[in-house]
């Protein structure tokens, strides 16, 4: 029996070795086979993965409530005990991952990208992949979700915080966008992109939405001195007021990127922003509600006017290390249609220092401060001390 009950044994492993072989090489000639038959194909697609990733360690003298961004409209004010402790915090939620991939078609290259990182909206240690960018590109055009086109964000310079200066622009919007060289360092793209509306709605109404896409244009020059971006955009936001009657109100603004080469790698990064109904294009008012607000008076939609800027300079001081120095403002229309605890205007200074010990490799320190002003010159302000490690591939 026992001889029986071995040899059976046997006879089952042998067959589930064999099958397990047999699968391997179907697998393997599945995939040999697609080699060899499809081999120009796949040299005409070509792709690339990247990203990196970081340990962000945060300290806050004053506690912000958001761990992980320096939120200046979020600045508490009058702090409870609670709000006014310092506090620490480990987070790896910014790291990202990055996917290209460029396809050599019968009508030219084709390119295909894919951004997304761990900042999903749960700040515990359990986080979950989010996207930030998707899109094709072809020729002059670009097609999929991306940096808005109202500003540049290579104007923004590199903190370790990832909120970055308040004012700064901070969408990524699906969007068809086409850009054109035009000679002599210059060139223009136009922009049909969809945005959220960002606007408090009437009472017994409906949710505000776009009449037409957010229209933005963008002129643009480089040269050695460095770069210069002005751009221009116009929407249009159907609501319907507490009467339940259709109406329209227009979104309006520009905005001036500038990066001024001074020494070497060293320059100075300005932005300026201004507008109505343009809050959500602007880092720390984005999703507040700030385009506009009912008037209940009147019984329409009042847009917002805000402006913000910032003024940045970058220096390189030897091979292996460098720094940011950034002062950064944003305003909001002082109206009588806005709570006596709603934002009306902060600042935000930054100082950071980067060391590269080797290429792909970095460490960081980096010191914020930040004032809010509500709407009744209410005032509270923020200091934060932040650490990184970073490994980009």
């Amino acid at each position: 029996m026992d001889s029986f009950s071995h040899k059976l044994s046997l006879f089952f492993t042998n067959l589930n070795m064999k099958k397990i072989t047999l699968v391997a090489a179907l697998v393997l000639i599945v995939l040999t086979s697609f080699t060899q038959t499809d081999t120009t194909e796949v040299k005409k697609l070509t792709y690339e993965l990247s990203g990196f990733v970081n340990l962000n360690a945060i300290f806050d003298f004053n506690g912000l409530d958001n761990y992980d961004d320096f939120t200046t409209s979020q600045i508490p004010i009058n702090p409870s005990p609670y709000e006014d402790s310092h506090r620490f915090h480990l987070t790896a939620r910014q790291s990202r991952l990055n996917f290209s991939t460029v396809y050599q078609s019968p009508w030219g290259n084709i390119k295909g990208f894919i951004s997304g990182d761990f900042y999903s909206g749960n700040t515990s240690i359990t986080s979950y992949f989010r996207l930030r960018e998707a899109y094709i590109e072809y020729g002059n055009f670009l097609l999929g979700q991306t940096n808005t086109s109202f500003g540049s964000p290579d104007v923004v310079p590199t903190t370790i915080d990832f909120e970055g200066p308040n004012s700064s622009p901070v969408l990524r919007n699906p969007m068809i966008k086409y850009t054109k060289g035009i000679g002599h360092g210059y060139s223009f793209s136009l922009a049909i992109e969809m945005r959220g509306t960002d606007i408090q709605t009437f009472p017994n109404s409906g949710e505000p939405f776009l009449a037409m896409p957010c229209l933005v244009g963008n002129i643009n020059k480089k040269g050695d001195w460095g770069a210069i971006t002005l751009t221009g955009m116009i929407d249009r936001t159907k609501y319907y007021n507490s009467d339940s009657v259709k109406h329209f109100s227009t979104g309006y603004g520009g905005a001036i990127s500038a990066i001024i080469n001074t020494w070497k790698q060293n320059h100075f990064s300005v932005y300026f922003v201004a507008g109505n109904g343009v809050s959500d294009f602007i880092s720390d008012l984005s999703g507040s509600g700030y385009n506009g607000v009912p008037n209940l008076t009147t019984n329409k939609l009042h847009m917002l006017s805000s402006i913000g800027g910032f003024v940045a300079y970058t220096q390189y001081w030897n091979k292996k290390f460098s720094s940011n120095f950034i002062f950064s403002y944003i305003e909001l229309e002082n109206s009588q249609l806005l709570k006596k605890e709603d934002f009306k205007y902060s600042s935000y200074a930054l100082a950071n220092l980067f060391y590269n010990p080797f290429p792909r490799f970095v460490f960081g320190v980096e010191y914020i401060y930040g004032a809010l002003y509500v709407q009744n010159n209410d005032n509270g302000d923020a200091n934060r001390l932040q650490f990184l490690a970073q490994f980009n591939f």
